[in-house]
């Protein structure tokens, strides 16, 4: 998995706001490192470990994106509001499933690959929209 299926970045997931980029990538590279935990066959206590702060980060990215977009007036804004909640929504339905399935492995790797596709989705349909606005307003 960690081969093929870790997300590179590259300019097709570029907002064009420097903060907002650079907490994608720190995103990214959190979600690289769940990746290589499925693939080397981490512990569940590291494992959990790497949820909880995908799971913190991303709320805390959420929301500096989120008023981002509402201060540059970014018509995408309601948008990005809704994909958030679903996206957490989603986390929030598999991390319970991977508890109650005692850490199954086909939970995580399906975990992983449904989160990645919404993630990179996101930031080049909705995201991506963050950059026009920011620099019209320049």
């Amino acid at each position: 998995m960690s081969g093929s299926l870790r997300i590179k970045w590259d300019k097709s997931i570029e907002t064009g706001n420097r903060a907002v980029d650079v907490q994608h990538k720190y995103l990214i590279d959190i979600i690289n490192e769940l990746a290589d935990g499925i693939e080397q066959g981490m512990t569940a206590k590291t494992f959990q470990k790497i949820l909880n702060l995908l799971k913190y980060y991303t709320l805390w990215h959420f929301g500096r994106e989120e008023q981002c977009m509402e201060q540059y007036e970014c018509p995408a804004a309601e948008a990005n509001k809704s994909a958030h909640a679903v996206f957490i929504e989603t986390f929030e339905r598999f991390q319970q499933e991977y508890r109650q399935g005692g850490g199954a492995d086909e939970i995580a790797r399906r975990m992983y690959k449904v989160l990645t596709e919404w993630l990179v989705n996101h930031i080049q349909k909705i995201d991506g929209q963050l950059g026009p606005c920011v620099h019209g307003k320049s």
